[in-house]
């Protein structure tokens, strides 16, 4: 049996599991503080964003302490070129108001003895090489691009995401 969590945020309640994400990770962990901050400015965001000057359904949220998560339920209009890029500048300016890095997809989130940890990808091999990352360890799954995914497949065990080809 597989180990997974089930990603429960009262933000994406309403919105179709089909709903286009992006996961952002944070190279550190966010502060309650910095979560209480950074959400008005998600929300404020995701109210006005548009594409081609239509209206996005779209919310977002702090994960984790670790991850923005935008959506976008495109059953009603689809997010576009523009949209996305002005979804890049929203989340830059996250990056430059806290001091983060959100762009960084060369890090690993993982879960070791109930303490979440980060790793540089090219990293990894020690600790795959000691077991501190196995097939069990618990991975949060940055490569998801649906809600429904997201929801249920965001936490999961290594050896059932795409670690699993380097893991033995």
């Amino acid at each position: 049996m597989t180990a997974v969590e089930t990603v429960h945020s009262e933000t994406f309640k309403d919105f179709s599991p089909n709903s286009k994400v992006w996961i952002y990770t944070a190279n550190r962990s966010i502060t309650q503080l910095e979560a209480e901050r950074i959400k008005p400015l998600i929300n404020a965001f995701t109210n006005v964003w548009t594409a081609h000057d239509k209206a996005l359904k779209a919310c977002g949220d702090v994960l984790y302490s670790r991850f923005i998560i935008l959506a976008v339920d495109e059953s009603q209009t689809t997010a576009s070129g523009c949209s996305i890029d002005k979804s890049t500048h929203f989340i830059k300016s996250i990056e430059t108001l806290f001091s983060l890095n959100l762009f960084n997809r060369l890090e690993l989130i993982y879960q070791h003895q109930e303490i979440q940890k980060s790793i540089a990808l090219k990293d990894m091999a020690p600790k795959i090489a000691d077991g501190e990352i196995s097939m069990n360890t618990l991975i949060y799954d940055s490569t998801l691009t649906q809600l429904g995914k997201l929801q249920s497949e965001f936490i999961k065990e290594a050896g059932q995401s795409w670690l699993v080809k380097y893991i033995k």
